[in-house]
């Protein structure tokens, strides 16, 4: 169970009092915001994990395990959590980074192409340069 936890202090003329307000995140469900600060690139295909693989700090190996995102009643909803990951040159240099995560499709049980689809949240400010690295 994911819980948010928000410590909020009320002062008065006794002094500062904190308290802890705990709100359920899990009934919220999905959401998402537009920030004009931020862009998604996708990465699909075939391949996509092993190319990755070879080119962030983190395992993206996760990404590619067998997993329900569909509920049923024999198998349990499962999304991979996101991961903060970075590209580095082949030096070690940092060069960019970016959150990494699979989206839950309804069709992918039937999918046996072995295809797989994975979003960047990049920084819009790199973008274009993001783009030209990985083409190379």
């Amino acid at each position: 169970m994911l819980r948010f936890s928000l410590r909020r202090q009320i002062s008065n003329s006794t002094g500062i009092y904190r308290r802890n307000i705990h709100s359920g995140l899990e009934d919220a469900g999905p959401m998402a915001s537009r920030l004009r600060s931020r862009s998604v690139v996708r990465f699909s295909g075939p391949d996509t994990i092993k190319f990755l693989q070879g080119l962030l700090t983190n395992d993206v190996r996760r990404f590619g395990e067998k997993s329900s995102t569909v509920p049923t009643p024999n198998m349990p909803s499962v999304s991979t959590p996101p991961m903060y990951a970075a590209l580095l040159t082949p030096q070690g240099r940092f060069l960019y980074d970016f959150f990494l995560y699979r989206p839950t499709r309804p069709d992918e049980k039937l999918d046996r192409t072995g295809s797989v689809e994975l979003f960047a949240d990049v920084d819009v400010s790199v973008l274009d340069e993001l783009l030209e690295t990985l083409k190379k």
